[in-house]
Order: C-alpha cells, then sequence, then structure tokens
C-alpha cells in the first residue's frame, strides 16, 4: 500500500507543477494611465477601475494615476466610473507580454439629475490621444500638440522629427523650428514647463534633435501668449514634457547611417585635425612660439621688420589639405530610465539618454 500512495502523490506533485508552469509561461502586463475631467482638465482621484468579466480592479491616486498589474496576455475592456461622472467603458485595450500599456481618459460630468446609469463605449486608439485634444480645448491659447501614442507609430528618433508632423510648425536642418513662418529668435523653447538655453553660441534657437522620441510624452506647441509663457515669444512657444516616473528598467540602444550622393565616399578636404578638436579642445598647433613675446606691451615696441620675423614663426595651418575619404552620417543614441522606492513610500524616478551625432565624418 505504502508504494502505492507515494505513487499517486508523485504523480499528484506533478500535475502542480505542470499546472503552474503553464500558468507562469503565459506572461503577464501592466495597464497604467491618468483620469481627467474633460472640461478642466483636472485630474480625478478615486475612479473606480475595472476588468470587465475578471475580478481584477484599481483606483486612482491623489495624483488622478491609476496602475493595474498582472494582467494575462489579451484584449480586454476597462470601465472607469466615479459619482458624478458618466461611466466610460474602453474596449480593445490589448495587454502584451512584460509591456506596460499606457491609457489617459477623460470623463464627462453627469448633466443634471441621471435617474439611468449612462455607459459611454469608445475604442482604445482613439481614447488615448482624447486627453491630448481634451487639454487643447480647455487652454485658452491657440495651440496644437501630438501625443506618446501618435509618436509610437511613426519612425522619427528625435523631436526635431517629431515636430514635423504639428500643424502650423516647420522644422529647418532637422532640429530647428519654425512657427507661422517666424524663424527660431521669435520662437520659445521649454521642457516640463521650463525654458532651456539656446543650444546655438552665435544665435537664440534650439536643437530639438538632441531630445530622443522614445522620452517625450507629449508636445504642446502654443501659438499666441499666455501668463504661463516666456514673454519674448512672438511665433510661439515648444513645450516638450517627458515621461514620468518609469514603471520598470529601460535600456534603449540605436545607431543610425545617413548619406549623400555628393560627398560620401568622395575626397575629404580640410585642416589638419586633433581629438581635442571634436571635444572643444584648442589644437596645439594654434599655440603661440615660444620665441613670440611675452606681453603685448613687448610686441607693440617693435619695429615691422621685427615683427614680421616674429609671424614668420608661426605654422602654417591655414591651408587644406586631402584628408582621406568623408563617411557616411553617424549618430549613436542610449537611453536609460528605471525608478527606485525609497523609505517612507518615498519614490526616486531617472530618466537619461547620451546623443552623438556626427562624431566621425573622414579618415585622418
Amino acid at each position: 500500500m505504502k508504494p502505492q500512495l507515494k505513487l499517486k502523490k508523485f504523480v499528484a506533485t506533478l500535475i502542480l507543477l505542470v499546472i503552474a508552469t503553464a500558468i507562469f509561461a503565459q506572461g503577464s502586463g501592466k495597464v497604467v494611465g491618468k483620469v481627467s475631467n474633460s472640461k478642466t482638465g483636472e485630474t480625478i482621484a478615486g475612479v473606480t477601475v475595472k476588468i470587465l468579466n475578471s475580478a481584477r480592479a484599481g483606483s486612482t491616486d491623489v495624483t488622478g494615476n491609476y496602475s493595474i498589474p498582472g494582467l494575462s496576455v489579451g484584449k480586454y475592456t476597462l470601465e472607469f466610473s466615479y459619482i458624478g461622472y458618466a461611466t466610460k467603458q474602453i474596449t480593445d485595450v490589448e495587454i502584451k507580454d512584460s509591456e506596460i500599456t499606457s491609457l489617459d481618459i477623460i470623463l464627462d460630468n453627469s448633466a443634471g439629475n441621471v435617474l439611468e446609469q449612462v455607459v459611454i463605449t469608445g475604442s482604445y486608439k482613439k481614447e488615448s490621444i482624447g486627453a491630448l485634444y481634451a487639454q487643447q480645448k480647455n487652454s485658452i491659447s491657440i495651440s496644437d500638440g501630438i501625443s506618446a501614442e501618435i509618436i509610437k507609430r511613426t519612425p522619427d528618433k528625435n523631436t526635431g522629427e517629431v515636430l514635423k508632423r504639428v500643424s502650423g510648425a516647420s522644422v529647418q536642418d532637422n532640429k530647428f523650428i519654425v512657427i507661422r513662418g517666424l524663424s527660431d529668435r521669435y520662437n520659445a523653447a521649454l521642457l516640463n514647463n521650463s525654458p532651456l538655453p539656446s543650444t546655438e553660441p552665435d544665435r537664440k534657437a534650439f536643437s530639438f534633435d538632441i531630445i530622443p522620441s522614445s522620452l517625450i510624452d507629449n508636445i504642446v506647441i502654443s501659438k499666441s501668449a499666455t501668463a504661463d509663457l516666456p514673454g519674448d515669444l512672438t511665433g510661439g512657444a515648444v513645450n516638450v514634457k517627458t515621461k514620468d516616473f518609469p514603471e520598470r528598467k529601460t535600456v534603449e540602444i540605436s545607431v543610425g547611417l545617413g548619406g549623400n550622393s555628393q560627398t560620401t565616399f568622395k575626397d575629404f578636404y580640410g585642416s589638419k585635425r586633433t581629438v581635442g578638436n571634436y571635444f572643444g579642445v584648442k589644437n596645439p598647433d594654434n599655440n603661440l612660439p615660444s620665441s613670440f613675446p611675452v606681453d603685448r606691451a613687448s610686441y607693440t615696441n617693435l619695429t615691422s621688420e621685427q615683427k614680421a620675423d616674429h609671424t614668420k614663426a608661426f605654422k602654417n595651418t591655414f591651408g587644406y589639405k586631402k584628408l582621406g575619404k568623408s563617411l557616411p552620417y553617424q549618430n549613436m543614441q542610449f537611453i536609460y530610465g528605471n525608478s527606485y522606492r525609497l523609505r517612507n513610500e518615498g519614490k526616486l524616478g531617472v530618466i537619461g539618454f547620451l546623443y552623438l551625432s556626427q562624431f566621425r565624418k573622414h579618415n585622418q
């Protein structure tokens, strides 16, 4: 009898292991987002979020954000309900394995004394950009923008390429923006509502190609002045809003190549360069000769012939020579994001990126 009992226990244990392995092998995902008022644009706390036909549910926190983890792969219908607001159901919300699905929602206030329940049904694709449209509708200024959901469907690598898709804006050299026909000096650039400095030494302009598109939550271009915008803008203000705390560790590396039929792999001419030139360090060949007077007074008191003799001691680096073949345009982008739990339920979020462009154009 004992061997039979041991065999039954072994078989039962084996069956349980197979079932558990099958369950964990299915994978799971997560849905996160924010719920806002369609009229005021303010976030709503305490909204009940249900996954229909399942026992999973959640609610928004004091900032209007919600998060429902551990969802099996598949398509779901989410229901959002709160007292004083019309219930909304969003269909075709697809959960993918080990990925985070973002879904921002806007709720409408109930009209008057509603005796019967009113349920508004919408699709995931339409609702994902509804929050941005509601913000533009409620804004007192004339504005246009683009959301992260639209950016995901494009091959754009940086903000300069994304801005080409916003109406009323054009981009020069793939990085400088022109709004309403006015050049970049009349426009303002902001990052999360904070003014950005000029990236160019000889002009008031910001190079938008240094911000990766995968870090963007949305971009809003304000075409009229308001009290919360810088006072020196005439054309418009570009406000780039980055993503909030990363839900999980993110590491992205991308490399791009480009060419020009008139220059790529053709002879490259120029002056001799050192490694320091690529990092803004002075070329040693441009240093003053050791025989040159150490102070201005000593040089001023010299005769014209003596001054001419001193100039002959300089190295002639003003000419040009063949440096090799011109290589294709190159750029590399590295992105890192993660969040860390601190004491007393604190949270620290980190998002950083490194962007290198044209780091080698010819052979020395």
